[in-house]
């Protein structure tokens, strides 16, 4: 109730029973501590520190907050309430420090990290984080009900509802080609998914290991060994081509050095980070339709960047991370195709002749047109096997040796390749490496 100031004692009703009540009177103000001159203590006062306990930048004299990272210094007073550490957005260009338990920063809006030890879903424990990004975090975990087993958990943030919606969809999608590619040996297995209100969670198999791109970097871009760089190309030709097998065909989108890990054993690899992944469409019109810009850049071909991707657009993906691995420097698209090209016809040419072979099999799958690269990883895996780059094969029915990636026999016009998808114009199928469609002229590309 709101009451004037000189009721104190007066009986009164209330508004809303009627039973009557006397105010009480109000209690005395406590009075402010004395300072130490007025009581005429000599105790020393507590000394303001030098550095933020959060952020550790220099402090002001006499500062209440800290002026980089807006932490609020505890009143020298008397003891602070255990609230625990600042909880420190992740983001680099922001680093607020936020009162422990939230989830995201109040300054950036970006994700936080949850704390070391917490239980998730009441098996799941953190020990680490791993890596933070837009969208949530990885951490390292252990499995309490699987005898400490180590995990990798993959917490999704999401504070508005629809935009929640959508990424749970992708989170999902990832766990479902995890489970599709169980089989692949270089794969993380996944354990769990589990969905609760606005939180999901993705369980996996904890790779022990460092990223390529970060191990490169540790050591001033200095390039790994071309036979060892052969030996991972065929693993992962694995991964792609048993995605690329699938109806409809799933497509990586986003392979780069950063999305594979060296094991403990310094020979295995693992892939990483199958969130970018998606299928191709059943129908003509879903294949034909744009699909969302997901590249990074150096590594995509021409037709993902506006948006067109297909399977040959990991092969030039697995290519440009080939070149990466094997020379230090970063690809920078089809230029380095030019760049190669230039190389193996200069006399004086840097590349030993014994892996020429091999930055030859680079520059066909760096090409811009995507009729010009291997028509699918299970082909590059078998050059990559035999040591070169078939240039021609067989005709099977008149015996006829044409170029690879002929459509058709020069001879006898047999077909050469697999089929397309059907045209767009006409609906009919053609043959991979089909420029225009041998039925009505349209352009296949």
């Amino acid at each position: 109730m709101q009451l004037p100031d000189n009721v104190a004692g007066k009986k009164v009703s209330c508004p809303i029973c009627k039973h009557p009540f006397v105010v009480p009177a109000a209690a005395p103000a406590p009075k402010p501590p004395s300072s130490p001159s007025q009581s005429g203590s000599n105790g020393p006062k507590a000394p303001t520190p030098k550095n933020c306990p959060a952020c550790n930048s220099p402090l002001n004299e006499g500062a209440v907050a800290c002026m980089d990272c807006g932490f609020m210094l505890q009143a020298d007073t008397g003891p602070a309430e255990p609230e625990g550490p600042p909880n420190l957005c992740a983001n680099p260009q922001c680093g607020v420090a936020n009162p422990p338990g939230e989830r995201n920063c109040a300054r950036c809006g970006n994700p936080l990290p949850i704390a070391g030890g917490t239980l998730l879903h009441g098996r799941y424990r953190l020990e680490k984080l791993l890596k933070m990004g837009g969208f949530g975090a990885v951490y390292r975990g252990v499995d309490t009900k699987e005898g400490n087993r180590d995990v990798a958990i993959k917490d999704m943030i999401g504070n508005d509802p629809q935009e929640f919606a959508i990424r749970l969809n992708f989170f999902r999608r990832e766990a479902e080609i995890l489970k599709a590619l169980s089989n692949v040996p270089i794969v993380p297995r996944v354990y769990d998914f589990i969905h609760q209100g606005q939180t999901a969670h993705l369980v996996m198999e904890f790779i022990k290991g460092k990223d390529l791109l970060d191990i490169m970097e540790a050591n001033n871009n200095k390039p790994f060994p071309v036979p060892l760089v052969v030996e991972w190309g065929k693993a992962i030709c694995d991964v792609l081509q048993t995605m690329h097998s699938q109806s409809p065909p799933l497509i990586h989108r986003d392979l780069k050095p950063d999305n594979i890990m060296l094991l403990d054993d310094q020979k295995s690899i693992k892939m990483i980070d199958f969130g970018t992944a998606r299928d191709l469409g059943r129908t003509a019109k879903e294949r034909a339709a744009g699909k969302t810009r997901v590249y990074t850049e150096g590594y995509a071909p021409p037709e993902q960047i506006v948006g067109k991707p297909e399977a040959r657009s990991d092969l030039f993906a697995l290519a440009a991370t080939l070149y990466h691995l094997v020379t230090g420097k970063a690809p920078e698209g089809f230029y380095t195709a030019k760049e190669i090209e230039n190389q193996l016809a200069d006399p004086q040419c840097p590349i030993p002749q014994a892996h020429r072979w091999f930055f030859e099999l680079i520059r066909v799958n760096l090409s811009e047109d995507v009729n010009d690269r291997y028509f699918s990883a299970k082909e590059i895996k078998a050059d990559l096997a035999a040591g070169r780059v078939t240039k021609e094969f067989p005709c099977a029915k008149c015996k006829t040796m044409n170029k690879v990636r002929t459509p058709f026999c020069s001879k006898c016009a047999e077909a050469l390749t697999d089929p397309t998808a059907p045209c767009v114009m006409c609906g009919k199928y053609n043959r991979m490496g089909s420029r225009f469609c041998i039925y009505c002229g349209n352009r296949l590309r």
